[in-house]
């Protein structure tokens, strides 16, 4: 008997005592499930719109959703345990790749579909709408293992409904990048990684609050410093949103208040162009830990982001001093044909309301994306 023979031989005694689908792990006999879409077909043609810098392994993935499509049902149970044990982002292009299209016709992700899915689905349909996945892995990294596996059973289900559709036309969902990633992530729980009771909550992402933003010079007591004002585009927006569920203190004529690293305005490394005004999960999340150990593309609120495909520029001497000092003044709301405080000091007839002014002191961050 060859070893291979004899290994088989040990596997199938060992699944009338341990179950076949355990044995057929161990003997590395598992079925060949070919139905479904090639490793090949599953990767995405630019890793780098994921946030990673090689293509993920999708064999496992592959052969899960053939043994699905096939109802092989141990290879389903080994393979589905094997691909949560992989690496995030095989689960994040498995799901995102087929909720895609699945957003392409429906609304939701299906009355049966578990809240982790349900979530995801809201998320995938910002990626769809700005052409940008890349903050789909983070996303799943996030959830404990028991949320990705309703996400990939729910995903399974799909794969089996989607089944025959060409898998190339799946995996080109996202075109060019013309927008920007847009994440808004809520942790109920101490840890990102694995604290209990993680939850994806897409209520910041959908609130009503809507701004757009002026860029200024605005004096201080220690001198000029690159200011952004906050415009109320909605009726949700202005005094209420900004003091109470952004937090923001009231507005100190000529002062500046201390830094607050919770908050963050994107600029475009390149351009110059204002990408997003921010709030960092991490800062609600571990603020025990020092700042500059908080993830700088997670957050629990976006206040503003640019919008596509005309996004805000600075004057070249705004973006100096932005450079320079690594920090800007945001404040709000101002309304539409208000004075800013540069204005007033510049002599314009009417000033501010004051008491209806509050601000933040935030970190500025160059980067090539949201």
């Amino acid at each position: 008997m060859t070893k291979s023979h004899g290994r088989k031989s040990r596997a199938r005694n060992t699944s009338r005592t341990r179950g076949a689908a355990f044995a057929s792990a161990n003997a590395g006999t598992l079925h060949q499930h070919s139905s479904g879409p090639s490793a090949a077909d599953l990767q995405p043609a630019d890793p780098k719109r994921w946030g990673i810098d090689t293509a993920p392994d999708m064999r496992t993935a592959s052969a899960l959703i053939g043994a699905c499509m096939e109802r092989c049902a141990p290879c389903q149970q080994l393979l589905a345990d094997k691909l949560l044990d992989e690496a995030a982002v095989v689960l994040a292009v498995l799901a995102g790749s087929v909720y895609t299209l699945h957003a392409e016709s429906e609304a939701d992700a299906g009355a049966q579909a578990s809240r982790a899915t349900q979530a995801f689905f809201g998320l995938v349909k910002q990626a769809r709408e700005y052409r940008d996945p890349g903050h789909l892995p983070p996303v799943v990294e996030m959830l404990p293992r028991e949320h990705r596996a309703e996400l990939l059973e729910d995903t399974l289900d799909l794969w089996t409904y989607y089944g025959h559709v060409d898998a190339a036309l799946l995996r080109e969902r996202y075109p060019s990048p013309n927008g920007l990633s847009t994440v808004t992530v809520t942790v109920e729980g101490s840890d990102p990684q694995t604290g209990p009771g993680v939850v994806v909550d897409l209520s910041a992402l959908a609130h009503p609050a809507a701004y757009s933003v002026r860029t200024d010079m605005t004096r201080t007591g220690s001198g000029l410093v690159p200011s952004v004002a906050l415009v109320p585009e909605s009726p949700e927006a202005g005094y209420d949103d900004l003091r109470w569920r952004c937090g923001w203190e009231p507005y100190i004529f000529q002062g500046l208040p201390s830094v607050d690293p919770a908050w963050v305005l994107k600029i475009d490394r390149t351009g110059g162009a204002l990408l997003g005004v921010v709030r960092l999960l991490d800062a609600t999340l571990l603020p025990e830990r020092q700042p500059w150990e908080w993830r700088q593309n997670v957050y629990d609120r976006i206040l503003w982001r640019a919008p596509v495909p005309a996004p805000v520029s600075a004057s070249a001497e705004w973006l100096e001093a932005a450079r320079r000092q690594d920090t800007v003044l945001l404040y709000g709301p101002l309304d539409a044909g208000a004075v800013t405080p540069a204005e007033w000091e510049a002599g314009a007839a009417t000033p501010p309301d004051w008491e209806r002014l509050v601000s933040v002191h935030a970190y500025c961050r160059f980067t090539d994306r949201m």
